[in-house]
């Protein structure tokens, strides 16, 4: 051998085979003892739980705290104007006051209002001179949505007519129905209970 040979062979990288992939990945899964994996089973775990909880949020309890109390007052005071301009007219101002409880209503019940006022109610009062008021007590929500409302009120009516001078009072309580349109809350249903 010569020096030139022995310096050469001294330069040669080491050829010896390095682990392969496969003898890499073994030595890789020794590595992991049972407490890692649990660890990372349990680590998953609280990430699924803490998406589940995001989604949670997000999809139910974020809408309900979109109406607050103003919301809720705002719907109680529609109800009760409503529901006084609708139980509340007079033979003398019968157009003004139907026209009044119409502004407060909508949908199908407003279309029922419209001809029940007209057929039923306006040649009534016309006829016996009735005239009717009506003073909310109570008033309470019941259901509260972004776009809709239930309110349940207790209501005290009286009404006087040529047959019947003397004040009558009537009370009964009424679950009214609101829809939210335009920014406005109006009756959709008004059903006594």
């Amino acid at each position: 051998m010569t020096a030139e040979q022995t310096s050469v062979e001294q330069q040669k990288p080491d050829e010896s085979p390095g682990p392969e992939p496969l003898e890499r990945r073994r030595a890789w899964l020794h590595k992991l003892t049972p407490g890692k994996v649990v660890v990372a089973v349990v680590g998953l775990l609280v990430a699924a739980a803490l998406g589940l909880l995001a989604a949670l949020f997000v999809f139910s309890y974020r809408p309900d705290r979109e109406v607050d109390a103003q919301a809720a007052g705002a719907a109680v005071s529609a109800a009760s104007d409503g529901a006084i301009a609708i139980l509340s007219y007079s033979p003398d101002t019968l157009d003004r006051d139907f026209s009044s409880a119409r502004s407060h209503l909508t949908g199908e019940f407003l279309s029922y209002y419209d001809q029940f006022t007209q057929q039923i109610v306006a040649p009534a009062a016309k006829r016996k001179s009735v005239r009717t008021s009506a003073v909310v007590l109570r008033a309470a929500i019941s259901e509260l949505h972004p776009d809709s409302a239930v309110v349940l009120l207790f209501v005290n009516q009286t009404t006087q007519s040529a047959d019947r001078p003397e004040p009558a009072l009537t009370s009964s309580s009424v679950l009214v129905k609101l829809t939210k349109a335009n920014g406005k809350w109006l009756i959709s249903s008004f059903d006594p209970v």
